[in-house]
């Protein structure tokens, strides 16, 4: 293939991923009035809808979401340079973001840490992370490359990690899928936040000393491709308010930034 031939190759694909990034970002009907776009870790989406539906109901704003695995919406964002909002589960991703120079202001909505979740009762009795290698457990991780709640695991347990994640029987590519093949009995144990377990019926959480005392921030952030940014902060603020987003969070079992105690 010859450099003007590659060339132009390059340049269609390029474009084709370019297209694909931006057909995947909501965008308003003809004659709607224009909202904002956000990008939200799917580990966020139950208070994150809910809440976007009351701030509709309040200010007719329409909020547009996009859900996925933190580094997959890293990458989308890369490539679209569109979009209003970033919402992620923890402060490393926050901080590729913005060394990447995607965000520019952020609130801190949420506290969290990683847990064990299991079935209610706790019937493999699963007491420590030597358990989750036993012969009798089957175990689920969220995928370390795209996951933020794997990414955080994997640099606290340092080696330890390895051997955890080679033991796992189910990989997938969000910590809400993992949940769910927890609530159905698919799995044994999972690795996810502790706010996840009260998400979803029939599980509890048994934390680790090796995770306990660590958080991380869930935080929103606006994008500096964003048109209205006010309205984008604004709607950040909203999440983030004991009051209003804030009341949602913490009916789904977050601890919020702005109440958080010290572990």
């Amino acid at each position: 293939m010859n450099r003007k031939l590659f060339a132009t190759f390059f340049v269609v694909v390029a474009g084709v991923v370019a297209f694909a990034a931006w057909s995947l970002i909501p965008h308003a009907e003809s004659g709607v009035k224009s909202g904002l776009t956000v990008f939200c870790a799917a580990g966020l989406k139950k208070p994150v809808e809910a809440s976007a539906q009351q701030y509709r109901q309040e200010f007719g704003v329409e909020v547009a979401l996009q859900y996925g695995a933190t580094g997959t919406l890293l990458s989308q964002l890369q490539v679209a340079k569109q979009g209003d909002i970033f919402i992620a589960t923890d402060d490393g991703s926050l901080a590729d973001a913005r060394n990447l120079k995607l965000i520019g202001e952020y609130v801190a909505i949420a506290v969290q840490h990683p847990v064990i979740a299991v079935k209610s009762g706790n019937p493999k009795g699963i007491r420590s992370l030597s358990d989750l290698t036993r012969a009798d457990v089957r175990l689920a991780i969220a995928n370390p490359g795209s996951a933020s709640i794997s990414k955080v695991s994997r640099m606290l347990l340092g080696t330890q990690w390895d051997g955890i994640a080679a033991k796992a029987a189910v990989m997938k590519p969000t910590v809400t899928e993992i949940a769910m093949d927890m609530q159905i009995g698919a799995v044994d144990a999972a690795i996810v936040w502790d706010s996840t377990v009260p998400q979803f019926k029939g599980l509890e959480a048994v934390e680790l000393p090796e995770f306990t005392k660590h958080r991380e921030n869930a935080s929103a952030a606006v994008l500096v491709a964003c048109k209205r940014p006010e309205e984008a902060l604004k709607f950040a603020r909203y999440l983030a308010a004991p009051d209003k987003g804030g009341k949602i969070f913490r009916m789904h079992g977050f601890q919020l930034a702005a109440t958080a105690r010290q572990p």
